[in-house]
């Protein structure tokens, strides 16, 4: 069950709203993306035993007919599952018919969970069916044998998840079978609707398995939005999931530190993919655009590697990721490792990490692998020495972790199926780059990253960020600093920028 206050939250207050008191972010602040502000400290670091929420009784409690379902869900999920047999009648692949509107946007009967024989033999496999395409298209390395059953659990577990994993079927087959033909205003849009449907539609539930069914899928709605809109609308959602994170986290007492924050090392632990998704998108898109991270991270590095094995979807070694977050909280405190000694520490562990070795039937798969893991970490120095230490482009440590990556870049030559991660490496590398060849090699790769390798976030936006910055501060091959980047991404990509709460 959910934690109640027994005071209203300001935002509430102030817009005469009625609050629900619900913990630690009541509904109406999660419905417009809001962070309660009450008479209480909005995190506190609690005991396990404190946090009393009951577990659902029945895995089965949403294998009633959506009917019972909210109203404004119900129309939701008519909005996104049709009924024809989607593995066999698919004349038009990405479901559109010849007027550019959705072809079978409207059922002729309520979906269920009930597993049905329509169900089963339609549905449930093209939905299964798309997400397995599109993870072995995007992975980069094998996806662990657990993730088909984990997809399962999630496509059964709530009508919610079943709503938003049938439009992400539908979007994964446009992007990996006809991307530069595919409208995606329109898919934007239902990604819109639902998000928003899904916001309103439980105010009145306060079960457990229906609340995590309505974090996760909002979540998961945000990470579609970098695929069906661009950079700047993409990160508003993500930036406006941010209470309903909290949520969701909150009900993990395991993940918080005593100081009150998410620690990213258990993140990592727990499997929750829905919160890792989310800790992992805020702090890389902080890194790249330049902007705060939405929530205060818990750093602390735990000595067991993590049972998930996060870079197996990613690429990014799950100690990059901690030092990213480390890097990130450093830039928006503006200082705190000006102390040589502690930010030497973080380039101790750049420069000492080594890769856990792997057997493959394709010697060319493992060099490129290794390739990208390397380029990672010249990244995260590149990052550390420019965003921390304050130094240009033209710093020799820089410069020698630029040609490292160009060389390995080009490395990476026989496949397309690891150009996607080196994504960030190439950005780092084009924010400093000041020969012609270094800048050519950059715009090359991230020109090509679309359609089957899209990304977490969308490479062309970057690309014009980058132009802006080498006919502007960094002109003739000039030295240019950290902020230079920053002010050309200001200017080609804006997004809203805000201060990290401090819990």
């Amino acid at each position: 069950m959910q934690n109640t206050r027994n005071y209203s939250c300001k935002n509430c207050s102030e817009r005469g709203k009625d609050c629900d008191g619900a913990e630690p972010i009541c509904n109406l602040c999660i419905r417009d993306g809001l962070l309660c502000s009450g008479s209480e400290p909005l995190i506190r670091a609690l005991p396990h035993a404190s946090l009393s929420w009951e577990p659902p009784e029945s895995s089965h409690i949403f294998d009633e007919p959506l009917a019972n379902t909210s109203g404004l869900l119900q129309r939701a999920i008519s909005t996104i599952v049709s009924t024809p047999a989607w593995g066999s009648s698919y004349g038009n692949s990405h479901g559109f018919d010849s007027h550019g509107s959705l072809s079978t946007v409207y059922p002729t009967t309520l979906r269920t969970l009930s597993l049905d024989p329509r169900i089963d033999s339609n549905t449930l496999p093209f939905i299964l069916g798309q997400y397995i395409r599109f993870l072995d298209k995007i992975a980069f390395r094998m996806p662990p044998p657990e993730v088909r059953e984990g997809i399962m659990l999630r496509l059964r577990g709530s009508a919610i998840m079943f709503s938003v994993m049938s439009l992400g079927a539908r979007i994964f087959q446009a992007a990996l079978d006809n991307f530069d033909n595919t409208n995606w205003p329109i898919y934007a849009n239902l990604v819109d609707k639902l998000y928003s449907r899904i916001c309103v539609a439980s105010k009145t539930v306060n079960d457990h398995s229906y609340l995590e069914g309505r974090l996760s899928g909002a979540i998961e709605l945000a990470s579609f939005k970098f695929m069906t809109a661009d950079n700047a609308t993409g990160y508003e959602l993500v930036r406006k999931e941010t209470p309903t994170l909290l949520r969701l986290a909150y009900q993990y007492p395991e993940l918080w530190s005593k100081r009150g924050m998410i620690s990213l090392s258990q993140v990592m632990l727990c499997e929750k993919y829905e919160i890792f998704s989310f800790t992992w998108t805020d702090n890389i898109a902080a890194m790249v655009l330049g902007t705060p991270t939405f929530l205060p991270y818990d750093t602390t590095t735990l000595t067991n590697r993590s049972k998930f094995q996060t870079e197996w979807m990613w690429g990014c070694p799950e100690v990059f990721i901690i030092q990213c977050a480390r890097i990130n909280r450093s830039r928006s405190l503006r200082g705190e490792y000006s102390d040589q000694r502690r930010w030497k520490g973080i380039e101790k562990e750049l420069v000492e990490w080594e890769p856990v070795s792997e057997s493959s039937n394709d010697s060319r798969d493992t060099v490129a692998r290794l390739a990208v893991q390397e380029s990672w970490r010249h990244a995260m120095l590149i990052y550390l020495y420019m965003a921390i230490c304050g130094v240009n482009s033209a710093d020799p440590r820089v410069d020698a972790s630029v040609n490292q990556i160009t060389k390995l870049v080009r490395t990476v030559k026989h496949t397309d199926s690891f150009d996607r991660h080196l994504f960030v490496p190439c950005l780092i590398v084009g924010a400093c780059a000041r020969s012609e060849s270094q800048r050519a090699l950059v715009e090359t790769k991230l020109s090509s990253m679309k359609a089957m390798k899209i990304w977490v976030l969308r490479s062309a936006d970057f690309t014009a960020v980058l132009e802006h910055l080498w006919h502007g501060a960094a002109k003739d091959g000039r030295a240019t600093t950290w902020n230079d980047y920053i002010q050309s991404r200001r200017a080609i990509l804006p997004v809203s920028e805000g201060n990290t709460p401090v819990f």
